[in-house]
Parts: C-alpha cells; sequence; structure tokens
C-alpha cells in the first residue's frame, strides 16, 4: 500500500464542541455542530479515499492548518476525524498504533491533512 493523503477543507473542529448537555437531563449529546461537521468529513473522506478497507495496523500523520496563531491541544481535533474514516478507510481506528499532529497555520485555507501508511515495526 502506498502511502494515502486526504484533505479535510475548512477550519479543524475540536472535540470541546463535539458534546452539549441535554436541557434537563444528565446526559451529553452530539452538538448540530459537530454531525453537521462530521457529516462534511465523512463526504470528503468517500469522495478522496475509493480504496479496499484497510484492516492492518497503520501509521497516521495529522497535519492541521490553522487560520490563526492561536494556541490549540490538536490531540482535540483527532476523535471526530478517526470516527469518520472508520469503516470508510479503515475498519476501526484501534488500527492506528502511531499517530504524529502537527500544527500549522494557513489563513487563507484551513485544513487537515491525513496521511495513512501501514505501521513498520522497528526491530530491537
Amino acid at each position: 500500500m502506498n502511502e494515502i493523503k486526504i484533505i479535510i477543507l475548512g477550519k479543524p473542529f475540536s472535540v470541546n464542541q463535539q458534546y452539549i448537555r441535554k436541557k434537563g437531563a444528565a446526559k451529553y449529546i452530539l452538538s448540530n455542530g459537530a454531525r453537521s461537521y462530521g457529516d462534511l468529513v465523512g463526504w470528503q473522506v468517500k469522495t478522496q479515499y475509493r480504496g479496499r478497507l484497510l484492516t492492518e495496523d497503520l501509521e497516521v500523520a495529522y497535519y492541521y492548518y490553522f487560520h490563526n496563531k492561536q494556541r490549540r491541544d490538536h490531540l482535540n481535533f483527532q476523535k471526530i476525524l478517526n470516527d469518520r474514516f472508520n469503516q470508510i478507510v479503515w475498519q476501526d481506528d484501534s488500527q492506528i498504533l502511531t499517530s504524529h499532529h502537527y500544527t500549522c497555520f494557513d489563513k487563507a485555507n484551513p485544513r487537515i491533512e491525513v496521511f495513512i501508511k501501514p505501521y513498520e515495526r522497528k526491530a530491537s
């Protein structure tokens, strides 16, 4: 398998924005914004990846391009992505054994670039 590259256009969406507390209940539900963003991610992934469902262990690199240099916890941005890649690119995000996260800036073109390749075990 060659390295797979998928680009998610638009401002990255944080896990902190995903859930809202339902009024009068003790449970949290997926916010409308998170649902819409998840649908957008799923659509973009499906239009870019038409290969077989990956079943092997994986290494994934995430490049988050933000529109400004505000400090962010970039790990908060991977959850919704990984969930939307499930059953489209890979079977389950538990296949990701190594992940790399990079924070970048592009005021004119915020996006997330995801690079996927088979996990290569290092000889010890």
